[in-house]
């Protein structure tokens, strides 16, 4: 089931792992958690330390978002919570924001 953007709340740095953004989205059902690395999003998404996490997150957040409907697609035990990594934006960038 594909995922969709959550409108109430935004993304924020995780206070107890300064090196994740968490988001939600929601799958129709239950809203799901989704933490996705900061490094990660500089490595796929360019942006040095020159701007801001979530600024970088706020730029590309389609195809962030897009990036997490299909890991939790790929899930084969989904639950609230989606630990995203490097595999998940093995797709170019601009081939992730349709």
């Amino acid at each position: 089931m594909p995922l969709t953007r959550y409108l109430d709340g935004g993304a924020h740095i995780l206070p107890a792992d300064e090196s994740l953004i968490r988001f939600a989205m929601t799958n129709g059902e239950r809203v799901i958690g989704i933490d996705v690395p900061i490094p990660v999003l500089r490595q796929h998404f360019g942006g040095g330390a020159d701007i801001a996490p979530l600024d970088l997150f706020a730029q590309n957040q389609a195809a962030i978002e897009a990036a997490a409907s299909a890991a939790y697609d790929k899930t084969e035990t989904p639950n609230d919570l989606l630990d995203m990594g490097p595999e998940d934006f093995e797709t170019p960038p601009s081939a992730a924001t349709l």
